[in-house]
Order: C-alpha cells, then sequence, then structure tokens
C-alpha cells in the first residue's frame, strides 16, 4: 500500500483507539487533501465522473485490505462509518461488493454484524432514501453473489441477517436484475433450512414477496387461477381460498367435492390480524404495509403469484380497514348490549382518521384516484352499518334538545373524519368530500382546512403557525400553571393544553411530533431530575384531554413510556428524605415538587395498567434496566385496594419483634398528633420517610373510619383537622390506596343497617378529605387526579345512600334531593369525570342533567352479566362464530378478551376446542353441501388457531422466543399445573341453521336459532401432574396463554400414554394439534 493512504490512515487511528466520528472528520481532512483538488480541477461532469470511479476504486482496495490483514474490530467501525454515516452512492456502489467478498471470516463475520445493528437504528432520512435506492442494484444483489456453498455456517447466518435487515426497507417489491441472483438466494435459503429454521422461515417469507429476480414474476399475493376474485376485498359475496395449513391437496378439478376442500375466507385472517395490531397497540411505523402485505402469503401457499402496487395494497388497506370497522360497530350495536367497552372503538378511529392518512401519505404514488376509488369500493353494506351507527349515536346526543328544533344536521362519520386528514395532507381536493354526503347535504368546503400547519390562538387572540413542535412543547410546558388544568376557560391561554384539548382536529403528521416531542421531552425531564416538567407532562397526558394520551400512546410505544415511569418512580422512591426534610421551609418547594412528581408518575402508571390494559410485571420482565422482584411501582398497583388490618414499616421484616414494635408506636404517635396535638412533632417527623406515607396514610384512614362505624367517634369535627392534614401535596399519594378501599367499605356500610346520623358521621369525614371546601393550588389538580382513578365505582356506591324519599325510577338523581353529605360528594365525582376524556363506562354515568333510561339498563362495570346475557349464552355465540366461518368473530376483541378473563383462557380454550371438534366429526363442515370426513374439516380449527397464536403472541421476537419454548422436547420450565385429560370429547351446546341473507354473513349471525342438545355422556377425568423445572422468563409471560395451555395438555397426555391411561390415537391427535399451533405460530406476520 502506499505510504499515504487510507489503509494506513485506519491502522494507526486503531492502534490508538480513536473511535469512529473522530476517525470521519480525520478520514474527510485527508480525502479534501488527496482527491478534492483532482475532481475540482475539471470542470467536465464525465472527467469528474472518471476521478470519483478512481477515487472510489482507490478507497475500495484500501477498505478490502484493511478487512483481510486487519485484526481490530475498530478498522470495521470505520469503514462502516464512511461507507453509511458519511453515504456516496459511488463509493458504495465499487466498494460494498468487494467488502462481502473478503477472505477473513472473523472480520466478515463482524462487518455484517456491526452493519445490522447500524440498519437497525438508522434514522437519518436522507441517508435512508439514498440507500433504498441502491438496494436492487447494489445492496442486496451483492449479498445475494456471496459464496454459500463454502461459507461457515457463522457467516451464512451472519449473511442472512444482513439481507433480512436490507430486505426490511423494502415497502413494495423490487426488481433483481443480476444474473444468478436467484439461484444464489435459493442456495442461501437451502442451508439456512438445516442451520436456523426460524432465520430460514422468515428469510424465505421476506424474499418471496419483497424480491422479483429477473425474468419471473413474484407477488406479495399469491392467487390461485381459478379464483381471480381473491383481490376483491367485497363480502357481498364471499368466495373462498384454500386453507393455510393445507397440505398436499388433491388438484381442484378431481372431484365436485374437493372443489370446497380446505376452503376459508381471506378476509377473516386480514380482519382478526388487523383488529389484534390496533388493539394491543402495535406501531403503525414503515414495516405496517409490507407486513400487512404478506399474511397472503405466509399462510396461503398455493397459486400463481403476480405483482401488486403500492396504490393497491393501500386500496386493499382501505376497504379492509372500513370493512373492519363496520363489523366493529355492528357488533358493538346488536350484540353487545350488556357492555360499555369503547376504547377499542377510540382506537379504531384513531388508525383510519390519522394512521391510514399518514401510510397513504409515505407509500402512495399521490394519485388521489386511488383514494376515491378505494372509498367508492367500500359495500354498500358496510356504509349502511357506518351510518345507522353514527345516527344513533347523534339521536341519543340530540335527545335532550329541543323537540321544536327543526334546523337540519349534516350526517358525518368516521369516513368523513378520514377524508379531512387526507385534505389536510393534500392527499385529496376539499370539494370531494360531498360525494360522500347524503343527497340533501353539503358542506362548505371553504370551512376545510387544507393544511397540516399547527395553529394556536395567542395570548393577544392572534393565529399563531407553530414551526418548531419541539421547543413548543417544551416552552408551553413551562408556562403552564397546574391550577389550569382545572379550568378549561384559562387552560385556553396555554399553546400545549389547547392543542391537547382539540387534538382530535390536529392533522396527522403533527400528532406523531407532538406524541414525539412530548415523550422525549419527558425522557429529558426524568433524566435532568426536572420534577416540575415531569410533574405538569405526566398531568396532561392523565387527563386525556381531547383523547390526547390515547392518540399518543398509538404513535408511541406505551412498553417505552410505562418503563420509564416505573424506574422514575422507583429510583425517586427509593431516595425519598425523612418528612421532616419535607416539611423545612428551605426545601418546601423542591420537596413538594419531587412529591407531586412521584404521584402524578404513579398516577400515569396506573392508568396504563387499569385503563389502557398494560401489564406493569411484563414490561419489568422485558425490560434490562428494571427488577421485576423488587420495585415499589408494582407492589402497588397491584395491591391498590389493599389496605392492611396491620401496619408494619417493612413488609419484608413484618415478624420481627422489633420491627413490630417500631411499627406500633410510629402508628400511636401519628394518630396522637394529628388527632390530638394538632401537628406533627420533630421527632415524629424525624423517624417518617416519605416513602411511608402511601401505606401509612390509608392504614390511619381506615382504622377511624372502622371506628366511626362501631361508633366510637360521637363528635367528627374533632377528627376533621387531623384528616385535612392529609390534603398537603407531600402527603395526597396516601389517598390513591383510599379511593379504592372505599368502594368495599361503603358497600358492606350499606348492607348493613346503621342509624342515619352514623352515616353522616362517615360522609362528613369523608368529605373532608374527597371534596373538602379549600385546597391549595399545588394540591387541587393532583387532588382531583387521584378522585377520578375509582371515581365510577364510587359513584355506583355512594349513589345508594342517596335519601329514600327522592324518586328513583330509572332516572338520575337530582341534586336538590340528597342530603347536605352525599349529594356535594356525588356532583364532586361527577365533575372530576368530566375532567377528560374516559373510556368503558356508560356516558350516562356522567351526566349531570336528568335522563331516562332508554336502551338498556345502566350499569358502572365495563363488562355485565345480565338475566338475558348469561355466559353459557354468551359463550354459545361465540362458538358458533367459530364455527360458522364468518369474516370476523361474532363479538369485538375488546369484548372477547373480558369474556376470556372472566372465564379464564383454560376453560374457554376446551370449551371450543371440544365442542368444534365434537361437531366437525358429527355435522360436517359449514357451506359444505354433503358431510365430510374430518380430516377435511381443518379449517375450521386453523380459524380457531389463528385467533389462539394472535391471542397470545405480540412480535417477531416474542414468537421466536415462544417457538423455542414450545419447540423443546419434554417438559417445560414452568410451574405445576394440572392439566385434564379427556378420555371423550364434550358435547357442543348448540346446533345451527343456514344463513342465505349477506347482511348476516358480513355482519354476524342470528342468535335466535333453537338449540339441539345431545344426551350428555360421561366425562372421565384424568389428572397427571407435569414434572416441575425452574420458572423462566417466558413461561412467566405466558402464564395466561393458550399456548402454554396446549402445551401443558400434550405433556399431560405424553405420561398418560405412557402409563397406559389414554390410547395412542388420543395422544396423536394432541400431537397433531400441537403442531397446528406451532405451524401457525412459525408463519403468522407479527
Amino acid at each position: 500500500m502506499e505510504e499515504q493512504s487510507v489503509y494506513q490512515l485506519a491502522l494507526k487511528c486503531a492502534e490508538r483507539e480513536i473511535p469512529a466520528a473522530e476517525f470521519l472528520n480525520l478520514y474527510k481532512e485527508f480525502f479534501n487533501e488527496r482527491f478534492s483538488k483532482n475532481m475540482s480541477e475539471n470542470d467536465d461532469s464525465e472527467i469528474n465522473g472518471s476521478n470519483m470511479e478512481e477515487v472510489a476504486t482507490t478507497l475500495s482496495l484500501n477498505f478490502e485490505e484493511l478487512l483481510n490483514t486487519g485484526n481490530s474490530y475498530l478498522l470495521v467501525d470505520y469503514i462502516i462509518t464512511v461507507l453509511f454515516v458519511n453515504y456516496n452512492s459511488d463509493l458504495v456502489r465499487v466498494a460494498f461488493p468487494k467488502l462481502i467478498t473478503v477472505e477473513n471470516n472473523t472480520m466478515l463475520i463482524h462487518f455484517c454484524s456491526k452493519l445490522c445493528a447500524f440498519l437497525s437504528q438508522l434514522s437519518d432520512k436522507l441517508v435512508t432514501d439514498q440507500l433504498c435506492k441502491d438496494l436492487p442494484n447494489v445492496l442486496i444483489p451483492s449479498v445475494l453473489n456471496a459464496d454459500y456453498r463454502n461459507s461457515s455456517n457463522e457467516l451464512l447466518v451472519s449473511f442472512a441477517k444482513l439481507l433480512q435487515r436490507l430486505l426490511k426497507f423494502i415497502t413494495t417489491p423490487i426488481t433483481i436484475q443480476k444474473d444468478n441472483a436467484r439461484e444464489h438466494s435459493h442456495a442461501l435459503v437451502a442451508r439456512l433450512s438445516h442451520i436456523n429454521k426460524l432465520l430460514h422461515k422468515r428469510l424465505g417469507q421476506m424474499i418471496d414477496s419483497k424480491l422479483i429476480f429477473k425474468d419471473s414474476k413474484v407477488n406479495v399475493f399469491f392467487k390461485d387461477p381459478a379464483h381471480e376474485y381473491i383481490h376483491s376485498p367485497s363480502l357481498t359475496s364471499p368466495q373462498f381460498i384454500s386453507s393455510p395449513m393445507s397440505i398436499n391437496k388433491t388438484p381442484m378439478s378431481t372431484t365436485s367435492t374437493s372443489k370446497y376442500k380446505d376452503m376459508r375466507l381471506l378476509r377473516y385472517y386480514k380482519n382478526i390480524w388487523l383488529n389484534n395490531k390496533i388493539h394491543n397497540w402495535e406501531p403503525i411505523n414503515s414495516d405496517f404495509l409490507s407486513r400487512y402485505a404478506a399474511i397472503s402469503p405466509t399462510l396461503f401457499q398455493e397459486g400463481i403469484p403476480s405483482s401488486q402496487s403500492s396504490d393497491t395494497l393501500l386500496t386493499d388497506l382501505v376497504e379492509t380497514s372500513f370493512t373492519c370497522f363496520a363489523q366493529f360497530v355492528s357488533n358493538k350495536q346488536y350484540h353487545q348490549v350488556n357492555s360499555n367497552l369503547n376504547l377499542l372503538e377510540r382506537k379504531w378511529v384513531i388508525f383510519i382518521s390519522k394512521h391510514l392518512p399518514l401510510l397513504i401519505l409515505k407509500h402512495s404514488s399521490k394519485n388521489p384516484h386511488v383514494i376515491t376509488k378505494a372509498l367508492d369500493n367500500i359495500d354498500d353494506k358496510v356504509i349502511k352499518a357506518i351510518r345507522t351507527y353514527y345516527s344513533e349515536k347523534d339521536d341519543i346526543k340530540s335527545r335532550n334538545e329541543d323537540l321544536f328544533d327543526d334546523y337540519s344536521t349534516t350526517s358525518l362519520d368516521i369516513r368523513h373524519d378520514f377524508m379531512k386528514s387526507l385534505i389536510m395532507l393534500n392527499l385529496l381536493t376539499p370539494n370531494v368530500i360531498n360525494d360522500y354526503l347524503r343527497e340533501d347535504e353539503t358542506i362548505d368546503v371553504k370551512t376545510l382546512v387544507t393544511s397540516d400547519d399547527l395553529i394556536i390562538n395567542s395570548s393577544q387572540g392572534i393565529k399563531e403557525s407553530i414551526k418548531d413542535i419541539p421547543a413548543f412543547v417544551s416552552n408551553e410546558i413551562n408556562s403552564l400553571e397546574m391550577e389550569m388544568l382545572n379550568d378549561s376557560s384559562t387552560g385556553l391561554t396555554n399553546g400545549l393544553y389547547q392543542v391537547l384539548t382539540t387534538f382530535e382536529s390536529v392533522a396527522p403528521t403533527k400528532q406523531k411530533d407532538i406524541a414525539i416531542g412530548i415523550v422525549n421531552l419527558l425522557k429529558e425531564s426524568i433524566g435532568n431530575s426536572n420534577y416540575d416538567k415531569i410533574t405538569k407532562l405526566c398531568a396532561l397526558l392523565y387527563f386525556n384531554f381531547g383523547h390526547s394520551f390515547t392518540t399518543i400512546l398509538s404513535f408511541v410505544d406505551p412498553l417505552t413510556i410505562t418503563e420509564l415511569l416505573i424506574k422514575f418512580v422507583d429510583d425517586s422512591w427509593g431516595t425519598s428524605s425523612n418528612l421532616k426534610t419535607e416539611m423545612s421551609d428551605d426545601n418546601s418547594y423542591e420537596s413538594n415538587s419531587k412529591a407531586l412528581s412521584i404521584g402524578w408518575g404513579l398516577l400515569l402508571l396506573i392508568v396504563l395498567s387499569n385503563n389502557y390494559g398494560i401489564s406493569l410485571p411484563d414490561v419489568a420482565l422485558q425490560s434490562s434496566t428494571i427488577s421485576s422482584t423488587n420495585t415499589f411501582s408494582i407492589q402497588f398497583v397491584s395491591k391498590l385496594p389493599e389496605i392492611l388490618d396491620t401496619y408494619t414499616i417493612d413488609e419484608r421484616n413484618e415478624r420481627d419483634p422489633n420491627t413490630q414494635s417500631k411499627s406500633h408506636k410510629l402508628v400511636q404517635s401519628w394518630l396522637s398528633d394529628l388527632f390530638v396535638n394538632g401537628a406533627i412533632s420533630d421527632e415524629l417527623s424525624q423517624n417518617t420517610q416519605t416513602g411511608q406515607l402511601s401505606t401509612l396514610i390509608p392504614f390511619i384512614i381506615k382504622q377511624v373510619l372502622l371506628a366511626a362505624e362501631l361508633g366510637f367517634v360521637s363528635d367528627p369535627s374533632n377528627l376533621l383537622t387531623g384528616f385535612e392534614y392529609f390534603l398537603q401535596p407531600y402527603m395526597l399519594v396516601g389517598l390513591i390506596k383510599v379511593v379504592y378501599w372505599l368502594e368495599q367499605f361503603l358497600s358492606g356500610l350499606k348492607n348493613r343497617t346503621y342509624p342515619e346520623a352514623l352515616i353522616q358521621t362517615m360522609f362528613t369525614l369523608l368529605n373532608s378529605i374527597l371534596n373538602p371546601s379549600t385546597l391549595n393550588e399545588e394540591s387541587r389538580t393532583f387532588h382531583n387526579a387521584i378522585l377520578r382513578l375509582n371515581a365510577v365505582p364510587l359513584l355506583k356506591v355512594v349513589r345508594k345512600f342517596r335519601s329514600k324519599n327522592e324518586p328513583n325510577y330509572g332516572v338520575y338523581y337530582s341534586e336538590s334531593e340528597s342530603s347536605a353529605t352525599v349529594g356535594p360528594l356525588i356532583d364532586k365525582l361527577v365533575s372530576v369525570l368530566n375532567m377528560g376524556s374516559i373510556y368503558n363506562v356508560d356516558s350516562r354515568i356522567i351526566n349531570t342533567e336528568t335522563m331516562y333510561s332508554q336502551t338498556k339498563p345502566i350499569g358502572y362495570g365495563k363488562f355485565l352479566i345480565l338475566d338475558e346475557n348469561p355466559i353459557n349464552k354468551i359463550m354459545t355465540n361465540q362458538m358458533n362464530s367459530f364455527w360458522n366461518l364468518h369474516s370476523s368473530t361474532f363479538y369485538n376483541l375488546d369484548y372477547l378478551y373480558e369474556l376470556i378473563d372472566l372465564i379464564t383462557p383454560k376453560k374457554f380454550f376446551f370449551d371450543v376446542f371440544q365442542t368444534l371438534k365434537y361437531k366437525s366429526n358429527t355435522y360436517g363442515v359449514p357451506v359444505m353441501r354433503n358431510k365430510i370426513s374430518t380430516t377435511e374439516t381443518e379449517h375450521v380449527m386453523d380459524y380457531f388457531f389463528y385467533f389462539l397464536v394472535l391471542y397470545d403472541v405480540r412480535s417477531p421476537d416474542d414468537a421466536a422466543k415462544f417457538i423455542n419454548f414450545m419447540d423443546t422436547e419434554g417438559h417445560m420450565d414452568t410451574s405445576p399445573v394440572q392439566s385434564e385429560v379427556q378420555l371423550k370429547t364434550e358435547n357442543p351446546l348448540k346446533t345451527e341453521t343456514s344463513q342465505d341473507d349477506d347482511f348476516d354473513m358480513l355482519f354476524g349471525e342470528n342468535d335466535n336459532e333453537t338449540s339441539a342438545q345431545e344426551p350428555e355422556e360421561d366425562i372421565q377425568i384424568l389428572t397427571v401432574e407435569p414434572k416441575v423445572n425452574e420458572n423462566n422468563e417466558m413461561a412467566i409471560l405466558k402464564r395466561n396463554s393458550f399456548g402454554r395451555i396446549i402445551h401443558e395438555l400434550k405433556v399431560a397426555e405424553e405420561e398418560a400414554y405412557k402409563s397406559g391411561g389414554i390410547p395412542k390415537e388420543k395422544y396423536e391427535e394432541t400431537c397433531h394439534y400441537h403442531e397446528k399451533y406451532l405451524a401457525l405460530l412459525k408463519g403468522c406476520v407479527f
């Protein structure tokens, strides 16, 4: 090599261990001195191009020599930094093919691994765009050109992972023109099948769906030539395609019956996949469209492929989304009168109105006809269902309006929200929206917003356009006063509060920027211990103004926010000082700020867990920074209603006599100082940690209320001063457990007979802490937030204490008819619930006006078991849904998941599984003209098992671990769970009649079918204890999964078969379904 070269520069830098970022600066200086002068002297672009090629050749030889002869991994970092951070297409085109073929396997493996890591974190859009342009002609052909037949296993896996990472940048299929690329890809996949089966499966699917090789056509969707309708999402005349689990099928022309063999609706799989994606908060990112496109090829393995453009995929996705939403609202309207679930509906609205337009903006050709074509192709029954649902919602809103008001209103629904967002993004012209209204309705298109600018009203009343979102979020948080959140009129002077209260009208692009800005600021504030900002950010998110928090969670992974808050609360709680420090004048403001920020973080964690369904233990298990065994926040949230009868300072040493003595003295001292002396003494404050207040204050309140219940409190005024002491900012965290415990306490109080005077004493005490007459500014907002946590159950029980002489014939109470102590508390609870958006609550509960019960009785729970909707009937309908092959499940996923949690996954699985097996053996398959054999009815189980897999698994990594977990020979690592092996199958609950109505096929079945029960057979239960091994992370994470139930069943039956307890056929059948679950787990797109 020449004396002065990049080769020598890199070796010298590696010897001195200079970081890659600094090497890049040295490289740029070297490049400018050595090469730039020769290139700049020539004005001729052809000469410059020739010079650049010579330079690139020289540099690539240097890089190649570095990998062949070098022994420092820093050299790999230098090369990747030069090639991809300082991206130059000409240099990559020449250098990359050489680097893939170097002879030093150790350096080459490291190069592939480091490049994968770099690409996985690549966020620079400019570099990404340049890289994507080089994918079809340079990067992917170079990787495919490697010598796979003579490579070591480690190097082959590195090549495969690098190719997989490059393919993830592809959103629509690309054509590879290089000769022999197809043969090389086959060689790679063939060898990979013997080394890493999971990687082989994934990479093979990605190559098939994303690469079109020279002189061939490969598509993301496979089409059966006999079924051209596969691309049509229309459900008016459902057509069937081959089952994903069918293998070695008989040709379609053999017999007339085999024409129907193992045929299913593709729409079902897209429906259930999309519902799971939205229900489980999975990100709608750049991979979303390619994953959606991969549903068909990963499930349906036969047919001749044909290409599809991004526009075609988007058209299909739009039609699918509206069809799914129509089925969702139709099920909700007609089949779920016993529930008040509406969070999933809000997620659907956000997805269709905000995320779909963003996907169109990113992936479409910007042709407006694509969108109008998709809207025009939506089935009439879908539009009818959506219109009917929104019309009924509008009717409910207007029932209390003037009966003589004859002014017509425009009927808008989710289609118009979708179009408004497209208009904001300049993907649709404003006048198009009038084409999708009824004939007698129009919208003034001049009122529609035609840009995605973020506009706020300044304090001077001037409209201001915001350009720098992160700076805007930070500045407005600084100027926000917590008191503004209690009064919407004063809060509107703050720009961020303004935006969040009208978040639904903000353009999708700006919603995403605000979401990222808020989360980044929260992360930064936690890192800097800026307690004021943490408090304000958590408060804004907590109240969910304008559904803003729900929308933010759709743009930012909820697990990220949850992990951030758990770590903050645990770290801050563990370093809390004693009470005297908190009460000192010098540190008063800072201490209050810290205490409030911890409290607000705790409230937000409770909301994420209880309202949004985020499992805090699962987040801890998957986190590398959180202890899953010793975390205050998780333990606190898991035991919210629990206030022990005996207080202990340290629960870990609660049996220690010394700990018991200290705890007893501490409680005695607090009771004495609060209710006798009227102030906390210095000695007591020194002996009390602020972290103990969350359990000490609830214990004291519980003991006082129990004493009052027993009649030991004759004059409550003597206790009020002590209770009001708890309303100081740093003590309010103690009320969190109280608002949960009061629900059961008041229910017990109402069920027993007590004098009216005692009841009034109770509510006088409760009003002093739940509805105080005065609160300082620091405490008021936090106090309101605590009441919101459990306000609905408290409303239910408190309303039972209203005076008996007031009317009670299905109407809400009137304030003037409630007692002086009960009425104000009810008003307070209603007012805090109305401070922001809430979910899964009957809206009539929080309506302050008199309102008659109309369509259904008022229910305070989100899932009600009523006389007309018993569990048996609900389960029967759901089983019929799986059996009748509807394009959607009979109930929506939120409803169905509540049902599974209620009856347990194990019972749900065995009830549905045994019933489907019985029906298949007894009746054959629905839509079949003749009864056929059991082997031809596997598609019924395919339906069911696809649902089970999507219920269990959320991500590819999750799937890979679970596959390894279930694939292991012998017994899985889990605690002993009794498995029931049934030697005879259970009987079905009900038979069905065929459905001829298209609307029934689209939106569900009639539930008025007659049932036919077979005589009950004796079922022999054989209980087998699986072997006990140590628990592992996956066993805990999948503790409630169907896969674990199926695996335990297999293990149990294996033991029973070996001991002669069950026949071989029974054991082989279970193994077959175990393999079916595993096959779908390996093939699903997550």
